[in-house]
């Protein structure tokens, strides 16, 4: 395959450490290993990723599956699942104002939150209210992208922050404390692998290699976690972001624990009579979006976004 013209295939990233097999992959040569010649641009959250989609200036992603679920008009399609973001999904507050919380949870009503809306943020961030006996009307949402909400925020202004990995650990460092996450609100929110409708029309084998080559990204960060954390402190630059090493680690230890393949295709099907994990996550994401007004129905369309046959193919390519 050296000799032969590789394949060109671009990739959308998101500034989080699930995208980090995506680097791994470029900086390892993974994916010039598997005949692809790729390119990568970083986006701030998954909701501009999705919009691009429109344009198709992109040909594979890692999304979060709110933002995920917003492209079904699109035609995206979900190839696999990199994990269980929950945990990191985190609303943020000052130490006094989340003490008082935690006290008395009515303090919350009139609460100024930062929150990259319809992400998976705004999923946590509904949840964590409705833990609490308070709605999304009772507060006011200051609509922010993640770094502009932790600038703003460590700046003095609004109550809240929704974040997530590297503004969650960037927070915390200035003091902050989490006061409620996705796991505690009962939520799953995972990240996906996404084709593009386009790129899986024009070249399918290309999108079935780099779903094979990304996998053996995740395998290679698994098995070798110290060479891992000395490329992730890469990736935080190439990102654009410049984290302390103390709270870079917290972000090493996700990138380096990502699902590997057997967990992805578990994740993806019917276990007896139960639905897939994915299929659970896509239908609560949905009814979510019906109550903030962005879908009118959970439409079954939505659930045809899910298409294994591609994990499928890339779990059976012999290995390289």
């Amino acid at each position: 395959m050296a000799a032969q013209t590789k394949d060109k295939i671009r990739l959308a990233a998101q500034v989080w450490f699930p995208s980090f097999p995506q680097y791994t992959a470029i900086e390892r040569g993974i994916y010039a290993k598997w005949g692809l010649d790729p390119s990568i641009k970083v986006y701030p959250s998954g909701a501009p990723i999705v919009q691009a989609a429109a344009t198709s200036e992109w040909d594979v992603a890692h999304i979060g599956l709110p933002p995920t679920v917003q492209g079904v008009k699109l035609g995206l399609i979900i190839a696999g699942v990199i994990s269980e973001e929950a945990i990191i999904q985190e609303m943020i507050g000052r130490a006094d104002y989340v003490a008082a919380v935690q006290k008395d949870p009515s303090k919350l009503k009139g609460a100024k939150i930062f929150i990259t809306t319809a992400s998976t943020g705004h999923f946590m961030i509904e949840g964590c209210l409705k833990k609490r006996g308070i709605a999304m009307s009772d507060v006011q949402i200051l609509p922010s992208e993640q770094q502009a909400s932790l600038s703003a925020f460590v700046a003095g202004n609004g109550d809240l922050a929704q974040l997530w990995p590297p503004q969650t650990t960037a927070a915390r460092e200035r003091g902050n404390k989490k006061l409620c996450d996705g796991v505690e609100a009962g939520l799953k929110i995972p990240s996906v692998w996404v084709i593009h409708p386009d790129f899986a029309k024009k070249n399918p084998d290309a999108a079935v290699r780099w779903l094979r080559a990304t996998l053996e990204a995740v395998d290679w960060a698994r098995k070798n976690k110290a060479e891992a954390a000395v490329l992730y402190k890469k990736w935080d630059q190439f990102r654009g972001t410049q984290t302390p090493d103390s709270f870079l680690k917290e972000e090493v230890d996700l990138a380096t624990d990502l699902w590997p393949i057997e967990q992805q295709l578990k994740a993806m099907k019917p276990d007896g009579a139960k639905p897939a994990y994915v299929n659970e996550a896509i239908d609560g994401i949905a009814q979510f979006y019906v109550r903030i007004g962005r879908m009118k129905e959970v439409s079954p369309a939505i659930f045809k976004m899910i298409d294994t046959s591609w994990i499928d193919k890339a779990a059976a390519l012999p290995a390289r």
